[in-house]
């Protein structure tokens, strides 16, 4: 069955009351950007006042200030709506805002209130340990427990520059608007530390399938297990070279000049250990390591192409080093560091049992730290006095320990003085128990700093480990770096969540995006605040999901449960999907895989079936709200819209969303029922009558005639099978989906040439109101359309309507229209299009899978969007050449 476009505005739009009139004027050319604005007229700027949501225009707060909230969660309480979302920090990357989560309130879904922060770098746990410290938290979702009378908020928790640990923190309040308090688990991985036979969770040493692993003989089908090492978190300092399959215990340190002492996770992007802007614990652990595990490696190299340095392993042992704790206090440090001192060399002699030598095994190493800002170390190794015309130190040098003894000498200079020499004697012994496992040693010593200070600067604070052949852990959350052992339960790795609780029995569940592989639901304890050990099952396998968003129709008395994803494409958007079971607990009793021991409920949901057009309308799903009844729900869809270039700028889109239980899918599917979901520039919504305004403009071009460049044409192949659809007449025929962009079904317009133009016949005229455009997007693509619209009265003049040849968005385009020009035809020329992420030409890309055009009869009671100002406009060029026309 084919999906088409008006019966879709149909179900999504109940008819109640109308909303405002365009304003007839004509088009400033002076403005290239629709900017909505639907406020109140008497509203001042800076005091907002809406009457309808601004789709992916900037929404203020009543302060004035831009609404800060992605990822986000409402939570209805009494008559206030409360919503928490992540905050973007105007900065261009790390460090984040100590506001980790911002709160607003509204009673009518349209103007908010900004309560604070609900999460910030201070927030502590039960234990008052502050560890959100250099942090990102993401999604964030708000439940109630009504048996405890707590609020619990739940979200994502990564390192500030690594996605690695892939972890959630739950914190709980007695009041709605806070402060909230981390449990005593902190940030986590769900299942976590339950070790009981049952519970579900990767154990370390256990095996995970490795779906990126290709069998060298295509005809193999089946798959490499991969090692679970636990190495994820905490971090680890990078020491090493590569693994070699072909001597594997080799031990091969990096340079100083190939970064050796920097974060494991450091590179040109990311910003672990760099710019600190507020007080830091860093802590620090050396740990002695297994031998590595070279079995697995062994076992699936034949067959399989994989990574020797993921199949080639070793565990932490218990044989550890004490911690390690540098403090940074950020504030004014007046003198501290401004004297010359005398360097200082380690391990030193409070970790030997010698007062006299530091007793060493051999190929320990021992490095120079100095406390003078600006100072230069030189130092010497053969028992001669170090001067500044010898051997410079650099930071992160390993100056390594063999043979019988080794005497290290050092001094600091500064401003052509130097301090007094300072010397240090190892001894190389082969007895383990004299020997401890050295400290870390932290390149920076404690104390206040500056938050400009240089120090803190690219790759700038380092760690060392003294002990020969061990791992060096870190945290920068006051948290003792803690390793996890062969078979400790490490849980599941959890990325983009939502918690959602259920109308129908009030139970809890927690669902949960896991690398590209999987997506996981799992059921919350009675008081919400972790998860039951042994409910957990795969709701998806081996299919990339993310940005998990549930609803039950028609709430406690409804059958199914509908959840929407999206794949996982960065930052871009692509086609959302949902699935649906009328038993969200179904999988929780099914049995587990042998080998990995995970729990595969594909089964008990239907098939994914898509909703909205192949970007989401340029969105990415977070909630789902009833401002309706359980009887008559009406449903709004809530997405984030990531502006890539300035995430700060990034903004958010209320659509109204339509579920009938019984109605097949947009591809035909019975199984699934049907979500759909309408694009409007700006959503009309009463609260207090529990209904959305439907506009009173109409969609004009459906089906109507059409001339364009010429189309690809089909292959033999193509035209057989039936489901292949290049011609024009494909970007106004009301199917606007794409499951898969390389699937057997593809219905959309692909010119065969850029340049390219489309024209569409309304067969009279028509007061224009907007005009959405769905450019083809491979599956969250970052290629963007450069174009200008124009109408005609006549098919001969034509009048300038959008100028977007500076376009930077991929995938769906709304442009609002006001003026008092009345059209017939109305063109898209497009110019060209580019990879914007990668600067350069993807007319590979060309297509178009739906224009729609809205509007009205000439002196009807036409339904408008208020704008502060209409879309800029220039002489459109002639249209492109090589074209031919359809009907």
């Amino acid at each position: 069955m084919q999906w088409r476009l008006a019966y879709l505005i149909f179900l999504c739009l109940p008819l109640t009351q109308g909303v405002p009139t365009y304003a007839a004027r004509t088009p400033d050319v002076s403005r290239r950007e629709t900017q909505l604005d639907p406020r109140a007229g008497a509203a001042l700027p800076g005091q907002p006042n809406y009457t309808a949501i601004p789709n992916g225009q900037a929404w203020y707060d009543t302060d004035g200030n831009s609404i800060q909230a992605f990822g986000g969660g409402f939570l209805l309480v009494d008559t206030w709506y409360y919503w928490v979302g992540q905050i973007f920090s105007a900065s261009t990357g790390p460090p984040y805002n100590e506001a980790l989560v911002n709160m607003y309130k509204s009673q009518d879904l349209l103007n908010w209130q900004y309560v604070g922060p609900a999460i910030t770098v201070y927030t502590p746990d039960v234990n008052g340990v502050q560890q959100l410290t250099y942090c990102q938290v993401q999604r964030p979702k708000l439940l109630y427990n009504a048996a405890t009378s707590k609020y619990v908020l739940w979200a994502h928790w990564e390192l500030t520059a690594s996605f690695d640990p892939s972890e959630v923190l739950a914190a709980t309040a007695d009041n709605v608007e806070g402060p909230y308090t981390l449990t005593a688990k902190g940030h986590h991985r769900p299942g976590a530390g339950n070790q009981d036979a049952s519970a579900m969770g990767e154990r370390v040493g256990g095996l995970t399938t490795d779906y990126s692993a290709t069998a060298k003989d295509g005809s193999n089908t089946a798959f490499a297990y991969q090692p679970v090492s636990g190495s994820d978190y905490p971090p680890k300092v990078q020491q090493y070279g590569s693994v070699s399959a072909s001597d594997p215990q080799a031990v091969s340190y990096l340079s100083q000049a190939d970064g050796y002492g920097e974060a494991q996770i450091d590179n040109y992007w990311t910003y672990e250990l760099t710019g600190i802007t507020f007080n830091l614990t860093l802590k620090a652990i050396s740990v002695q390591m297994t031998p590595r595990d070279t079995s697995f490696y062994e076992k699936y190299s034949p067959d399989f192409n994989v990574n020797a340095a993921a199949y080639i392993i070793r565990y932490p042992t218990t044989n550890r080093s004490q911690v390690s704790t540098t403090v940074f206090t950020i504030g004014d440090p007046g003198d501290e560091r401004k004297s010359l001192v005398s360097p200082a060399i380690s391990p030193g002699l409070d970790e030997s049992s010698s007062n006299s030598t530091v007793f060493v095994h051999s190929g320990d190493a021992a490095f120079i730290t100095c406390n003078t800002t600006g100072g230069t170390i030189w130092y010497t190794t053969d028992g001669s006095n170090p001067t500044v015309n010898g051997t410079e130190y650099w930071s992160g040098t390993r100056i390594s320990i063999t043979g019988s003894n080794l005497t290290v000498k050092a001094i600091c200079a500064l401003n052509a003085t130097s301090s007094p020499i300072v010397s240090q004697t190892y001894t190389v012994v082969a007895n383990t128990t004299s020997v401890p496992i050295f400290r870390p040693i932290v390149n920076l010593p404690s104390g206040t700093y500056s938050p400009d200070d240089s120090t803190f600067g690219y790759q700038s604070v380092k760690i060392y480990c003294p002990t020969y052949n061990t791992e060096c852990y870190y945290t920068a959350d006051s948290q003792d770096p803690d390793p996890p052992v062969n078979g400790t339960n490490i849980g599941y790795r959890s990325r983009d969540i939502t918690v959602w609780q259920d109308p129908k029995d009030g139970s809890a569940y927690l669902f949960s995006a896991s690398d590209n592989i999987y997506n996981r639901v799992w059921q919350l304890s009675d008081d919400f605040t972790d998860v039951v050990a042994d409910k957990e099952y795969d709701v998806f396998t081996a299919v990339s999901r993310e940005a998990p968003t549930v609803v039950r129709n028609h709430g406690a008395s409804g059958q199914y449960v509908y959840l929407i994803t999206s794949t996982q494409s960065g930052w871009n958007p692509n086609q959302a999907q949902y699935v649906r079971t009328a038993d969200v607990t179904a999988g929780f009793d099914l049995p587990r895989d042998n080998t990995t021991g995970y729990r595969n409920g594909n089964s008990t949901w239907s098939s994914m079936e898509p909703v909205g057009d192949p970007s989401t309308y340029f969105s990415q799903s977070t909630f789902i709200l009833n401002i309706g009844t359980d009887a008559s729900p009406t449903y709004v869809y809530v997405g984030d819209r990531y502006n890539t270039v300035e995430f700060f700028d990034s903004t958010y889109v209320f659509l109204p969303l339509a579920i009938n239980d019984s109605a097949p899918a947009a591809t035909g599917a019975t199984d699934s029922g049907l979500m759909s979901l309408q694009y409007t520039p700006s959503l009309q919504l009463s609260v207090a009558n529990s209904s959305i305004t439907p506009p009173t403009w109409k969609l004009l071009s459906l089906n109507k005639p059409v001339e364009a460049t010429a189309s690809v044409q089909l292959t033999a192949d193509q035209a057989a099978a039936g489901t292949y659809n290049f011609s024009a007449q494909a970007a106004n025929d009301g199917i606007n989906f794409d499951v898969a962009p390389y699937d057997a079904v593809q219905q959309y317009y692909q010119p065969a040439s850029v340049p390219f133009y489309w024209q569409v016949d309304l067969g009279q005229n028509y007061s224009l109101a907007w005009i959405g455009l769905s450019f083809m997007s491979v599956g969250g693509s970052d290629a963007v359309n450069r174009y200008r619209l124009s109408a005609s009265a006549d098919n001969s003049y034509w009048f300038p309507l959008v100028d977007n040849t500076q376009n930077l968005i991929p995938g769906f385009q709304a442009h609002v229209l006001s003026g008092s020009g009345n059209y017939r035809y109305v063109k898209l020329d497009d110019y060209n299009i580019v990879d914007v992420d990668h600067n350069k030409e993807a007319d590979w890309e060309a297509g178009v899978y739906e224009i729609s055009v809205y509007g009205n009869a000439p002196g009807a009671n036409s339904s408008a969007i208020s704008t502060s100002g209409p879309t800029s406009t220039t002489n459109t060029t002639a249209a492109p050449t090589g074209t031919v026309s359809a009907t």
